[in-house]
């Protein structure tokens, strides 16, 4: 399986190198043609090449030493030297020969070797075979490296200039032009290893540098008098490609820096991401356990005071007439205490199955107004809302639809009665209906009691949520009943809210969709008659209200 994936890499590569050589091929047919066919020294940007070649050359370098400390790869620094030794001959030919001299040397082209072609061809193997000492000195010591490159170039030309003033004392040029074409082959050989090590890495600052140096090569390789019509074209042709192969390291950077923009915008919105979630999930443990601290609370407050009220009966069990006393004294106290440890219990194991998706949910079509009111009527008539004004509101006398009526009726029993703990005597409690939607129910539970602080109420949803204890001093709670009754109606594939106002207390709003259930059997009519079970379920509800 293995040497048929490196069998595979191997032909990819050969077909990507053949398909360069072809389009090496073209690209240098096409330049011929072009120079020969439009004079580049009319055109205004070319008249200035040379200045700006001056400007690009020396920022193309700075590019490649800021590319260098970008990734901190020696393969950068070597290729800023090759860069160097370019610009340093750009600079030493245009201001130390004139351009008479210039066209001169174009004409002994055939005897001119380009002995800094040669260095260069060698600087681009030191960079990348570079496990070796010459390439560790050089980057060891970086400024060493650069005067080094300066000098090697500048005898390198010098030494160039001598061989062509002299070339008629060299007996034999045709040895001069095979070694020129076994550099090309070289210097085309080694660019195309950085194409292979760009093919391996997958990064475009690789690919860059080859397109880059495959430019100032091709630039040396039209170096052919004989190609052209004029040899004046030759050198404007030859001016524009060394500024294209400039031109092209300073877009590749500002690409990159481009690129690292996003790269580093994208991992900052991903820490300030992964810093939210933590302090999420450090607001839900400091939730959680207070909590936990709570049901402890909750479960220990009744717990205690039916074992105190075991034991004081127990110390009179001998008498009958001091026992029947205490007991009539305590027992309410007693069931009390015993539904609201129920009531915690059920709660509890409820909304753990809803997280599992186990909590079944018994959906008929059912007569909702009823439903609501008789709960509300209910309500009013109990003991602990009788000091509040408790009101029934509906636009609408009758609507069936699909709903589950037991679970429906813990939710509204729920709200109902944070509204009672939270409301003061003599306080109002709403309750309102209203269908004027046709898609969807609404139910209003409103009070007038303290209300709930701006800061809770995007979160009182939430499970292990509950307000602060100067909120919650007048009565308990687990911190666990909205998040049950969101359960609820989310089951219903309806939305529960907090209404935000500014006006004292609190006004929640279910809004439950308007759909029916197919079959004929699961209608069902909500029994009006069944005031024990409901007093039984208002009585382990509202068992946590002093």
């Amino acid at each position: 399986m293995l040497k048929e994936e490196i069998k595979g890499i191997n032909k990819k590569l050969i077909l990507i190198i053949l398909i360069n050589l072809i389009s090496f091929y073209l690209i240098f047919k096409l330049n011929i043609v072009i120079a020969n066919n439009i004079n580049l020294n009319e055109l205004t940007l070319v008249k200035d090449i040379k200045g700006i070649n001056y400007i690009i050359g020396f920022i193309s370098i700075f590019c490649c030493f800021l590319y260098y400390y970008l990734y901190e790869d020696d393969y950068f620094y070597m290729l800023s030297l090759n860069y160097i030794s370019i610009y340093s001959e750009f600079i030493f030919v245009e201001f130390f020969i004139k351009h008479a001299d210039i066209i001169g040397l174009m004409h002994s082209n055939s005897v001119f070797i380009g002995l800094t072609s040669i260095f260069r061809s060698i600087l681009l193997y030191l960079t990348i075979f570079n496990k070796n000492k010459i390439t560790k000195l050089l980057c060891e010591n970086r400024f060493v490296g650069i005067v080094f490159v300066l000098i090697i170039n500048a005898i390198c030309i010098i030494t160039d200039l001598n061989i062509t003033e002299n070339y008629h004392y060299i007996s034999n040029i045709n040895i001069l032009f095979l070694i020129k074409q076994v550099i090309n082959l070289v210097t085309y050989s080694l660019i195309l290893e950085v194409y292979v090590k760009y093919f391996k890495e997958r990064k475009f600052n690789y690919f860059i540098t080859f397109v880059s140096l495959s430019v100032m090569f091709l630039s040396r390789v039209l170096l052919v008098e004989n190609l052209y019509t004029d040899i004046n074209r030759m050198y404007a042709l030859n001016r524009c490609l060394l500024a294209l192969g400039f031109f092209i390291i300073i877009i590749s950077l500002f690409l990159e820096i481009i690129t690292k923009s996003k790269e580093n915008r994208k991992l900052s919105y991903e820490v300030v991401s992964q810093k939210n979630e933590m302090d999420k999930l450090k607001e839900e443990e400091e939730m959680r356990t207070q909590f936990f601290a709570n049901i402890s609370h909750e479960l220990r407050t009744p717990l205690n005071i039916i074992i105190s009220s075991f034991q004081l009966l127990k110390m009179y069990d001998y008498n009958e007439e001091e026992f029947l006393k205490y007991y009539s004294k305590y027992k309410n106290t007693i069931s009390q205490n015993c539904s609201r440890m129920l009531r915690l219990i059920n709660n509890i194991i409820d909304v753990t199955k809803f997280d599992a998706g186990c909590f079944k949910m018994n959906f008929v079509n059912c007569e909702i107004i009823s439903l609501v009111e008789n709960v509300t009527l209910s309500i009013a008539e109990y003991e602990k809302a009788k000091k509040r004004n408790v009101i029934f509101d509906t636009d609408c006398e009758f609507l069936q639809m699909k709903c589950d009526p037991e679970n429906l009726e813990r939710a509204i029993l729920n709200l109902l009665s944070n509204a009672i703990k939270f409301t003061s005597d003599n306080g109002n409690i709403y309750v309102k209906i209203e269908s004027k939607n046709n898609n969807y129910l609404s139910i209003i539970i409103k009070d007038d009691g303290i209300g709930i602080p701006k800061k809770f109420r995007k979160s009182i949803f939430e499970r292990f949520v509950q307000v602060d204890k100067s909120f919650r001093r007048n009565a308990e709670g687990s911190g666990i009943g909205l998040s049950l009754v969101k359960y609820i109606v989310d089951s219903h594939d309806g939305e529960i809210y907090l209404k935000d106002n500014n006006e004292k207390g609190c006004e929640f709003v279910i809004n439950l969709p308007k759909i029916k259930l197919n079959k004929k059997m699961d209608n069902f009519e909500y029994n009006l008659h069944k005031k024990d079970e409901i007093d039984s379920k208002i009585l382990i509800e509202f068992s946590d209200i002093k």
